[in-house]
């Protein structure tokens, strides 16, 4: 626990509130998926193994609402954190990162500068940075010890994208340093210049003033340029997310499940030509549209996911991803025979789910 009634720790800790308003001012609209990403986010910290369905249920009891185990896929693959392994790793790393913060808020010189070596550190232990390490080291950090929460900001750290929750990950670091006057992180340039030459008290503050606008302006352009990247992301997510749901609504029920039936319809077509029956010429037009939407539905690259009429044993594990109609499973060995009565569809490039497949029990 970190005792915030600690004078410097609490005059620390208004610093970064005043740093974190400076961030989510003029943010109250942010878009709805970073939040929920930030929810997500959340929940993991406290709890490094959950799979998707547990963290849905997790989200869902702490905030609100009915996500499913699919929209947390999406976003695991939309954050590059879907290998569990990976994101283990990276919520370990996080930990280890709040934990050596605790320290260096409480004044702990060697735990400030650990905490400085870990906050620089990859957190893959591939050697591979993550994109989202540093936002999930500040998420970690107030889900960890929430009695750093002292003004809201942990619900106004929901808010921020990966860029703006890095940059505030690194003004609570500059916060600690300038609170117990630890040395800041210098370029290898910079140190050699300061310790070249021994300059008088003035002109060495009028320096490290210097120097300190100098890493301001160097942390701003980063920034800038890091959240132009990031909005090129975001838009070409959405024009994913666009695309899923165009197919997503052609497949739905409300119109007929039309990738279903175009699917049946071509299969169709194909036999009654292997066989050579002399279909009508009056429906060749019909049978032009169907090959020309087939086509336009693979060059979309949306496949998919399973066999129609395929036949399976399965366990209640096998097809949590899928619509089922049947008995219920009396436990996790339970099994059962199934058939594939629609395939489900997926988008291949992104590994996005259009709809799933639904299997129904054999008697």
């Amino acid at each position: 626990m970190i005792h915030v009634s600690n004078k410097k720790v609490r005059e620390i800790l208004e610093e970064i509130h005043e740093k974190m308003c400076q961030k989510t001012e003029d943010r109250e609209n942010e878009k709805s998926d970073i939040i929920l990403e930030n929810r997500i986010l959340n929940v993991l910290c406290l709890n490094f193994d959950y799979g998707p369905t547990k963290c849905a249920i997790a989200v869902n009891e702490k905030y609100g609402g009915d996500l499913d185990a699919d929209q947390i896929i999406t976003v695991f693959r939309n954050r590059k954190i879907a290998n569990p392994v990976e994101r283990k790793e990276l919520l370990e790393w996080a930990d280890e990162v709040a934990q050596l913060f605790a320290r260096a808020i409480s004044g702990d010189r060697a735990g400030y500068d650990r905490f400085e070596k870990k906050r620089k550190e990859n957190a893959l232990k591939s050697g591979r940075h993550h994109k989202m390490q540093e936002r999930v080291a500040a998420i970690m950090i107030y889900a960890k010890y929430p009695e750093l929460d002292l003004w809201g900001d942990a619900e106004k750290l929901q808010v921020l994208g990966s860029t703006m929750a890095k940059y505030f990950f690194y003004d609570m670091a500059d916060a600690v340093a300038n609170g117990y006057g630890f040395p800041m992180f210098e370029s290898k340039k910079k140190r050699a210049a300061a310790e070249a030459q021994e300059k008088s008290m003035s002109y060495e503050q009028a320096l490290r003033r210097m120097e300190q606008l100098e890493g301001t302006l160097e942390r701003t352009n980063a920034m800038l340029k890091e959240m132009q990247d990031e909005f090129e992301e975001q838009i070409e997510t959405s024009k994913v997310q666009e695309l899923a749901e165009f197919f997503s609504k052609l497949n739905s029920e409300k119109y007929g499940c039309i990738l279903d039936e175009l699917l049946a319809v071509r299969k169709g077509v194909d036999l009654l030509q292997r066989e050579r029956f002399q279909l009508p010429v009056e429906i060749n037009g019909l049978l032009i549209m169907v090959k020309k939407l087939t086509q336009f539905v693979r060059d979309s690259h949306i496949d998919p996911i399973m066999k129609v009429n395929s036949k399976r044993r399965v366990k209640v594990s096998d097809i949590e991803f899928c619509n089922y109609e049947g008995t219920p499973f009396q436990n996790a060995e339970d099994e059962k025979n199934v058939i594939v009565v629609s395939p489900g569809w997926i988008y291949r490039d992104k590994e996005v789910q259009i709809s799933r497949p639904k299997v129904r029990e054999e008697q």
